[in-house]
């Protein structure tokens, strides 16, 4: 319950934080911002920022609002780029969505050029609100973190070599790759993120950058089941995408009960890698919550 009421807590203050870093909706051109605030204010879980906030926190050994208000610009910067990338996936040249979060995706509502141009705009607007942070310094560091998850060695380069392995018979490394990229990436830059801003030893930020990496794959891999086996109510999307677009997934390679397998070893993994690290309560509970949408 304890741990429920953080997780409330968090998603309220990260989505007030959005709508007030986002332009208002009178704001010229007017469809574009509407566009923009449609797509992030939607919904969803939130679990990137709320990631990065627990990990800052824990760091920092401190759950009071002035540590967490400090934290929150680099938040919301991450939940803009993520929603970037969730505009452009469900578009009908990628992976054709018509939904998203319970929602008409935005470019059923807007239009394709519009949603275009939204997750360009959520992309440059996350850059904008990292520098919102006090400490220059840390602000610039943050942003190289969130450029390189962006970047083409990141999410983008993922969803590149998702689109161009389409209808293909690709070997499970490539496949790891463009989970580790499209997914991994940023959750990666949330914990280096956090880190940044907590002045954490070398040691520790690399141990939370590879259990993002960790959850990120297993969070993948566990979404790949739930579309394969049609779990609408565990998904922000409808099921069946994969699928249609012929994409190369882990059930597709390994089967259903070895993908699962998978999984679970990776969570083990995540779990092995924080569990020395003091205060970690928070995290082990999303790794418990990202378990739990196992089929």
């Amino acid at each position: 319950m304890i741990i429920d009421k953080y997780f409330e807590n968090r998603r309220e203050l990260i989505n007030k934080a959005l709508a007030k870093y986002l332009d208002s909706d009178n704001t010229k051109p007017e469809i574009i911002h509407r566009a923009m605030r449609y797509s992030v204010l939607a919904g969803g879980k939130r679990l990137r920022p709320t990631l990065m906030l627990a990990t800052y926190e824990m760091l920092v050994n401190r759950r009071d609002k002035r540590a967490i208000q400090q934290a929150l610009p680099v938040a919301c910067a991450i939940e803009m780029l993520h929603t970037a990338s969730l505009v452009h996936d469900d578009l009908p040249f990628i992976d054709n969505a018509d939904e998203r979060r319970g929602k008409p995706s935005c470019h059923k509502k807007f239009g394709n050029a519009i949603a275009i141009l939204a997750g360009d705009a959520l992309m440059t607007k996350g850059f904008e609100t990292v520098l919102k942070l006090r400490n220059s310094k840390k602000a610039i560091q943050c942003l190289e973190e969130l450029i390189e998850a962006a970047s083409t060695r990141g999410m983008i380069g993922g969803q590149v070599v998702d689109i161009t392995s389409s209808q293909k018979r690709v070997k499970l490394h490539i496949l790891r790759d463009i989970h580790l990229k499209k997914t991994g990436a940023l959750l990666r830059a949330a914990e280096r993120c956090a880190c940044i801003l907590a002045n954490a030893t070398e040691q520790i930020t690399n141990a939370l950058s590879d259990f993002a990496l960790n959850i990120g794959l297993a969070y993948q891999v566990i979404d790949d089941i739930l579309d394969e086996v049609g779990a609408d109510d565990l998904l922000d999307k409808e099921s069946g995408e994969d699928q249609r677009n012929e994409k190369v997934t882990y059930p597709t390679l390994l089967g259903i009960e070895e993908s699962k397998r998978q999984a679970l070893k990776l969570i083990y993994d995540a779990q092995n890698i924080i569990k020395y690290i003091p205060n970690n309560n928070v995290l082990l509970e999303i790794v418990e919550r990202i378990h739990d949408r196992i089929p």
